[in-house]
C-alpha cells in the first residue's frame, strides 16, 4: 500500500467516525418517530443521524428542521427549542404551538 492510499483511507475513516458520533436530541430516537405531550399542541419528532436533522409532524403541518443553534432546530416556518424558559417547545410562524413538552 502506498503512503498516499494509506493517507486517503485514514482521512475517509476519520470522516466516517465524525459523521456517526452525533447523538439524537434528548427524548428522540434516530430513525423513529416519538410523540411529545405538550401544554398546547402535541407533536411527533424523528431524528436523522445521517443528516443531523429533525422531522416534526404536528396539526399545523410537517417539516424537516436543520440545526439552528445548540438548543434548537428550524426550517419551513417551524422552530423546535430543546430547552429554555418554556422547556422543550415548538413554534410555527412565530406562534407558540406547544411548550413544556415531554416524551409521551
Amino acid at each position: 500500500m502506498t503512503i498516499r492510499a494509506f493517507a486517503i483511507g485514514a482521512v475517509a475513516l476519520a470522516l466516517a467516525a465524525c459523521a456517526t458520533t452525533a447523538s439524537a436530541p434528548a427524548g428522540m430516537e434516530a430513525g423513529k418517530f416519538v410523540s411529545f405531550d405538550c401544554e398546547g399542541q402535541d407533536f411527533q419528532a424523528r431524528y436523522s443521524a445521517d443528516t443531523g436533522t429533525v422531522r416534526v409532524r404536528s396539526h399545523s403541518g410537517a417539516a424537516e428542521l436543520s440545526r439552528a443553534g445548540d438548543d434548537s432546530f428550524a426550517g419551513e416556518g417551524f422552530k423546535l427549542m430543546l430547552r429554555g424558559a418554556n422547556g422543550m417547545a415548538l413554534e410555527h410562524g412565530g406562534k407558540m404551538l406547544g411548550k413544556n413538552c415531554k416524551r409521551a
